[in-house]
């Protein structure tokens, strides 16, 4: 299974968001040390912390789904 760890979760009061800075190890061992996506400042005030890592393993598989490789 897929490990996910939410790092930090740093507030931008300029822009009203908030950037959720995690890493991720896959199951073949293949990881991401430091990722970061931004969610709006509402959405971050009312979610849990399972909701925030289901946010950003959304927004992983949907990244990742869309990549296009070279060739």
């Amino acid at each position: 299974m897929n490990n996910i760890q939410m790092k930090n979760e740093i507030p931008d009061s300029n822009t009203d968001t908030v950037k959720l800075v995690f890493g991720i190890t896959f199951d073949d061992g293949t990881s991401i040390g430091d990722g970061a996506i931004v969610i709006t400042r509402a959405e971050w005030l009312n979610m849990t912390g399972k909701q925030k890592l289901d946010k950003i393993a959304n927004v992983i598989s949907e990244k990742m789904l869309s990549t296009k490789t070279g060739g």
